[in-house]
């Protein structure tokens, strides 16, 4: 079997593992409604299988401007096929049958991923919290 073929071999099972769904938007330039409030415009990359994993079981608490933050490393996976996702991209998780929590729930990508030979598009993100 060439690498080719255990490579396609591991995609196929990594996207096995994304039960999750999820959208992907791209903020653009800001735009006023009708209210006043201005919004960035979003761009639709991706919907479609994703997984959302925590990779260290801790997280670090680094202090700015007098307010201490938690941050905790998460990885959020794709099909390598899903698209060309950049920092600031804005992740939603839309439906998640094993950890409804997840549903809602909204990432920004803060580190794009590149690998030959990849299975999966294992992108960092952080939660975005309103």
């Amino acid at each position: 079997m060439s690498v080719v073929d255990l490579v396609l071999r591991g995609r196929t099972a990594a996207e096995s593992l994304m039960l999750d769904t999820c959208t992907v938007h791209r903020p653009g330039e800001l735009v006023t409604d009708g209210d006043g409030n201005v919004t960035p415009s979003l761009t639709l990359l991706y919907t479609g299988p994703c997984k959302i994993q925590q990779t260290l079981a801790q997280s670090s608490n680094p202090e700015a401007g007098g307010h201490q933050y938690t941050v905790q490393d998460t990885r959020w996976d794709t099909p390598v096929a899903a698209g060309v996702f950049a920092v600031d991209d804005v992740v939603t998780v839309t439906e998640a049958i094993l950890d409804p929590q997840l549903t809602g729930r909204v990432f920004r990508v803060t580190e794009p991923f590149h690998k030959t030979g990849a299975t999966a598009q294992r992108t960092r993100v952080e939660e975005v919290v309103a």
